[in-house]
């Protein structure tokens, strides 16, 4: 996970180093660069959230850490939400896009009150679904060269299903996970 993720951030950073030549994120540059900023530092935070080893040594970093990450999502969410209402090819992208928004800021939103309980296991569901949709940035990067360049699929098309088939499929992986978990947890407490 660590390795996609970092490499997305490399080249996510270019949106800070110039205005794109798309003149669609050119004129909404300020959403658009709050969203991505948000995904960077949830990207490069989140994968080291999942190694048991660092929790076990150093579990204040771990909750300091997990702070940011969902700060990090907090804002890219938030600049998701602004993206999904004006992003191209109508109601299909905005859908795909702020479900998208809504689900990545809910989740973590849910991982954080149930660490405040002191629920951790449930904090740890939410946390992978939550970083699901985090990958998606890394899923759909993968998926849409792919669509265009060896599928030679028309843009349009590509567009709108990318929008859906970078965060749900990740989603449906990270349920099975869960599931996966608790039943192995349940297995071996029976």
């Amino acid at each position: 996970m660590a390795v996609p993720s970092a490499l997305i951030v490399v080249y996510a950073a270019t949106y800070f180093l110039s205005v794109p030549g798309d003149r669609h994120f050119a004129i909404y540059i300020r959403p658009l660069r709050w969203h991505i900023a948000g995904g960077m530092g949830a990207l490069l935070t989140g994968p080291g959230q999942f190694s048991e080893r660092l929790r076990a040594r150093a579990l204040n970093f771990h909750r300091w850490l997990g702070r940011f990450y969902l700060v990090e999502v907090l804002i890219g969410s938030t600049g998701g939400v602004a993206m999904a209402f004006v992003s191209s090819e109508g109601l299909p992208t905005h859908l795909g896009f702020g479900i998208l928004a809504v689900l990545w800021f809910s989740t973590g939103l849910q991982a954080y009150r149930l660490v405040r309980k002191g629920n951790i296991e449930a904090h740890r569901q939410w946390m992978i679904r939550n970083f699901a949709l985090t990958f998606a940035a890394v899923t759909l990067r993968i998926e849409s060269p792919f669509m265009l360049a060896l599928l030679h699929w028309p843009f349009r098309p590509s567009y709108i299903i990318v929008w859906w088939l970078c965060w749900a499929p990740n989603l449906l992986v990270a349920e099975w996970m869960v599931r996966r978990h608790r039943n192995l947890l349940a297995t071996a407490a029976g």
